[in-house]
């Protein structure tokens, strides 16, 4: 498979397509970590924000995880299982977590979806909780509000440590063509330096250390404010490009709209410039030291390049 294998519903609907459903969908994706998951506020704002995305999007989820054993449920509409509203706030303490999806499989990528896992953390284990949602690339064109102002009204719920958001590749709800879909996602992510590539599980253990990067908005507590000088010291490095405050926080953006940028195509690399300007004010506080998002190939694709540690780093530093 190669990057520029896409299929299009239309001109903004893009999709990574095998005969087993759809590997990747190409949407606005949005990240949040946060802390505090067992305490009542924070799921409470979780589910304020969910019920903001079942008003945008809500017809369009198909699928949903059992909340006891992690299987999925096809849905009949949205509300006709099971859901959060339910469960989560007479939840005991613990481990929580729910997942919806628009695919048409069970398995696949879709431009819709929502996902959170609250874990439960000691000082030995200091993880992050977070939070996922997806949107197709043209949701918020004709939107009165739009992705900066519903993300800080989200913000201002959750006070989450930090989060992004911005063009995203949305992998597949399976392990299916697993080698395959590593070696896309590898040359996707090679060649389009403005796509974010996610591994939920693995930041969530290691982006307690430090934020991620710089996506479209990126999104910093005041915590990590501090550490670059406070948050008009940052704005003042910022200078012409927006930043949007709410209480805990504030939201960095980088230029009127996301940016995919093309290293096969150079004329394009001007337009990530904001990027690579909000990159280097938060590049004392990114995190340098993940681990690798891939796992070793099969022996017949042994040769083949992966996101490991020396290659996610180098991703990483990519402004």
């Amino acid at each position: 498979m190669q990057p520029q294998q896409l299929s299009a519903a239309n001109d903004t609907a893009l999709t990574v397509e095998t005969d087993d459903g759809v590997l990747f969908a190409i949407d606005i994706g949005v990240t949040l970590y946060f802390t505090g998951s067992q305490h009542q506020a924070k799921r409470e704002a979780i589910l304020s924000i969910f019920r903001d995305y079942l008003d945008l999007v809500g017809d369009q989820l198909t699928w949903t995880t059992n909340p006891q054993t992690g299987r999925w449920k096809k849905l009949q509409g949205w509300d006709s299982y099971i859901t959060p509203f339910d469960w989560l706030p007479s939840y005991g303490r613990g481990e929580w977590e729910f997942t919806y999806h628009g695919g048409k499989r069970r398995t696949d990528a879709s431009f819709y979806g929502f996902s959170v896992l609250g874990v439960h953390v000691d000082e030995m284990h200091p993880h992050l909780s977070s939070m996922q949602c997806y949107f197709p690339i043209d949701f918020f064109i004709d939107r009165e509000e739009k992705l900066p102002a519903l993300l800080q009204r989200w913000c201002e719920a959750l006070a989450p440590e930090h989060g992004y958001a911005g063009l995203a590749l949305n992998r597949a709800y399976s392990h299916h063509h697993r080698d395959q879909a590593q070696l896309l996602e590898y040359r996707y992510a090679q060649r389009f330096p403005g796509l974010q590539i996610n591994d939920p599980s693995g930041h969530r253990l290691n982006l307690a250390r430090g934020p991620k990067g710089v996506d479209w908005l990126t999104v910093l507590n005041d915590g990590w404010l501090e550490k670059l000088g406070g948050r008009e010291a940052v704005r003042k490095q910022m200078g012409a490009l927006p930043m949007l405050d709410y209480s805990d926080g504030a939201i960095l953006r980088a230029g009127p709209m996301p940016q995919l940028g093309d290293n096969d195509n150079p004329e394009t690399l001007a337009a990530l410039q904001d990027y690579r300007r909000v990159a280097a004010i938060i590049e004392p506080v990114r995190i340098k030291d993940h681990q690798g998002i891939h796992r070793r190939y099969t022996p017949s694709m042994a040769h083949e390049p992966r996101l490991d540690k020396e290659n996610y780093r180098a991703w990483l530093a990519r402004f």
